[in-house]
């Protein structure tokens, strides 16, 4: 009944294609609403549009209405997230929907975005970098796993800014930076806007396309590298957290409403909270983080 409504846009129209009345269906579906907790469709002269509640809704119909018992997927994730990525779908993977999970593992969220978009994806786990977002198509839906997800840095065990465990952003403009390429992401324009406000010249001589590329550069030099919260510290390296968290960063869940993952997002977001609470060993920085503050923001479901 849910579904007949979304599709043909009004409870008169839709209760023509059930066989019913306008005011039995009408009733009905208040009783639905008022069972579930909250309005379903935005009643209008012109029709019905379904509200993000119902919308939310609609997709577990639509689900419902197509899945066959037992029924498993292939479990599609792209992104970029660090050991995150690897852990979620590690996490999937042991579910009795699963059939079986691929892994795309791209930095760039625009290309997630818009491969989620086009059906190439079931899942994406995006950063992105308010002020400076990204839009998100309106064939995709998304969950916001971290807010306020603070950068670190790392730095070479003997550099003699790792002789402290949180350090201030000014104190970076004495040493050489390494980061991504120019044009691989927004990060860039991001890092200039803070940099801009705080008053802060950083100075890039090095790029780095990877995580690998970065460590052995700051192993080898007095350079410091950005890196997710999440990153580890290897032997000979160190990881620090910045005075205030100046460097923040927004992870996404996306995915399509009327994709075959839609109904098990609650468990995907509860796996990567368990994934986030069982990494507090990654690094001292990472623990202090989400012990004052990381896991008081985590969604649960």
């Amino acid at each position: 009944m849910i579904i007949a409504v979304a599709d043909a846009g009004g409870i008169g129209r839709a209760a023509l294609r059930l066989g019913t009345s306008h005011a039995a269906l009408s009733a009905q579906l208040r009783r639905i609403e008022q069972a579930l907790g909250g309005d379903l469709f935005v009643r209008s002269n012109t029709g019905c549009v379904p509200t993000p509640f119902g919308d939310a809704v609609l997709t577990d119909a639509r689900q419902q209405a197509h899945a066959e018992p037992g029924e498993t997927m292939r479990v599609r994730i792209g992104g970029y997230a660090g050991i995150m990525l690897g852990e979620l779908g590690r996490r999937i993977a042991g579910e009795a929907w699963a059939s079986g999970v691929h892994l795309r593992d791209n930095p760039d969220s625009r290309v997630n975005i818009r491969m989620v978009a086009d059906g190439d994806l079931d899942l994406a786990l995006v950063y992105d970098w308010p002020p400076v977002a990204l839009p998100r198509p309106a064939k995709v839906r998304e969950r916001v796993v971290f807010a306020d997800e603070p950068v670190f840095v790392m730095m070479s065990q003997r550099h003699p800014l790792a002789q402290s465990s949180v350090v201030s952003f000014p104190e970076l403009a004495d040493y050489p930076w390494v980061d991504e390429p120019v044009g691989t992401t927004t990060w860039p324009v991001y890092l200039q806007h803070v940099c801009h406000h705080a008053g802060v010249s950083l100075h890039m001589r090095q790029s780095a396309v990877n995580l690998s590329e970065a460590r052995q550069l700051v192993m080898r030099t007095l350079a410091v590298a950005p890196v997710l919260a999440t990153t580890e510290a290897l032997p000979g390296l160190a990881i620090r957290a910045l005075e205030g968290h100046p460097l923040r960063q927004r992870l996404r869940l996306i995915y399509r409403p009327d994709g075959p993952i839609a109904t098990h997002v609650a468990t995907v977001i509860r796996h990567l909270g368990q994934a986030y609470a069982d990494h507090q060993e990654c690094s001292d920085a990472f623990r202090t983080w989400w012990h004052t503050e990381g896991c008081y923001s985590m969604p649960v479901q």
